[in-house]
């Protein structure tokens, strides 16, 4: 029988998390699926725990290959997909048992390419639902203002304004559109790789379905990828960013959304700025406040920075700006060093 979902869970160490994962997607209520774990590499025992899951459900397929990197295992699994819909999963999440029977029959009702369903982030500090503003069926002239803007950056700092995190894990996509408009991973990205498949897919169809639950079991460790220190942080993100510039200037829309990319812009600083005065970081004092005068140096981020009126922003971020925009270097490592230790305490994303 031909799976109507293919799902993708590129693996790399992470072997205390796939039972759960794995378990979780072949308990499925939907039962026409094909889960494709891409073994990408690991060190740790995460092959022999994907052999063993594999035989115990015909439906997992196992691709064990060398380390490239999360594009490229996942571009893998999407040459290997034969369901009509892909789905992502992440190897230490989980999702409900009825996701993907929810996720294709909002699908299949609304006729849309794209189902997002909302997610739940599990930290030290307990389980908290992360709920769209966006319902029902977004047609494709919304699309633009009620979902990409809000995929790339929030309308302003001001408090209470929320942004859309953008993860294929909380997508079921149309296999056919994917491969109609040559949609693909960047392998050359290691950050907001995500992203950039998610704005480029909500670009090129026609009516996305927003699932009404939150289905999707979003893991923060200290170990994630978004605890964990990150060598050549700046210079990769401003990588990715310079991707997403041209994504939207190949699309036309990169006048229309001039202002929310002048707010990812701020936020890939204040996240390199938070990443410099991260307990892991081995370079030395003077090294971490060299960077991020480095940082702070960026003529496009001082011009975008006095564009902002400091008096509409929320408290803390109005702190932060206004050290970014006299490049308070010094104070600002030791304010992150501060904020780093008080966000992993409470094992915050």
């Amino acid at each position: 029988m031909k799976p109507r979902v293919s799902i993708i869970v590129p693996v790399y160490n992470a072997a205390p998390y796939l039972n759960q994962c794995v378990s979780s997607l072949t308990n499925q209520t939907l039962k026409e699926i094909e889960i494709i774990l891409i073994n990408d590499g690991s060190t740790d025992d995460s092959l022999a725990v994907c052999v063993a899951l594999a035989a115990t459900d015909d439906r997992i397929r196992l691709i064990d290959k060398p380390n490239g990197g999360v594009s490229e295992a996942r571009n893998d699994g999407l040459r290997a997909a034969v369901g009509d819909y892909v789905g992502f999963v992440d190897p230490d999440d989980w999702v409900d048992t009825e996701m993907y029977e929810r996720m294709l029959s909002a699908l299949t009702t609304a006729q849309a390419d794209i189902c997002m369903c909302n997610y739940v982030k599990e930290s030290k500090e307990g389980t908290v639902p992360v709920l769209m503003k966006q319902t029902g069926a977004i047609e494709k002239a919304a699309i633009l203002d009620d979902i990409v803007a809000n995929v790339i950056a929030k309308p302003s700092f001001r408090s209470g304004e929320t942004d859309i995190m953008g993860s294929v894990c909380r997508l079921l996509v149309s296999r056919a559109l994917l491969e109609k408009e040559n949609i693909w991973f960047d392998k050359e990205v290691a950050f907001m790789e995500d992203l950039l498949v998610c704005v480029e897919t909500f670009l090129k169809c026609e009516r996305i379905a927003i699932a009404a639950g939150a289905y999707y079991h979003y893991r923060v460790h200290d170990s994630s990828t978004v605890m964990a220190y990150k060598p050549r942080f700046h210079q990769r993100q401003k990588q990715a960013f310079a991707k997403l510039q041209e994504l939207l200037v190949r699309e036309g829309k990169a006048a229309e959304l001039a202002t929310r990319l002048a707010n990812r812009y701020i936020i890939i600083a204040l996240l390199s700025l938070a990443n410099e005065a991260h307990k892991d970081n081995p370079v030395s004092f003077r090294e971490k406040i060299r960077n991020i005068d480095k940082i702070l140096a960026d003529d496009e981020l001082a011009a975008t920075l006095g564009k902002i009126d400091l008096d509409a922003v929320e408290s803390r971020k109005k702190l932060e700006l206004n050290l970014m925009k006299r490049k308070a270097s010094v104070t600002l490592y030791f304010y992150y060093s501060v904020f780093n230790k008080i966000k992993a305490a409470l094992g915050k994303g």
